[in-house]
């Protein structure tokens, strides 16, 4: 009768594992300081062009941060990256031309009267 013994983790491994896991965690934590930050910036006095700038940019930031970490894109190839990168520019291409094709200020509403 054969047994089949699973071979122990190498220590490395179980290292590795523990400091992907702290990075999460982190992460996680940097990504509710940014939200705070967000939520104190609705509320500052500042122009409406300079908070929307701000926040834009920090949502980027947020949205980066989080699919190259949580879904592992940072440990993958970088042609992956560049894959999900590529849909990414090309979905924000059409909403783009799809904004700028269906404005409200480009349509004839005479008709419409």
């Amino acid at each position: 009768m054969s047994s089949s013994h699973e071979a122990a983790p190498s220590p490395d491994f179980l290292a590795e594992e523990v400091r992907r896991y702290h990075h999460f965690i982190v992460l996680a934590l940097w990504l509710a300081v940014v939200t705070g930050a967000e939520i104190v910036l609705i509320f500052l006095p500042l122009p409406v062009a300079v908070v929307l700038t701000i926040l834009t940019l920090m949502s980027a930031g947020k949205f980066f941060a989080v699919i190259l970490w949580f879904m592992h894109l940072i440990y993958d190839k970088r042609l992956l990256f560049w894959c999900f990168f590529a849909g990414l520019a090309l979905a924000f291409a059409t909403y783009t031309a799809l904004l700028c094709l269906f404005s409200a200020d480009r349509i004839d509403t005479r008709w419409f009267s």
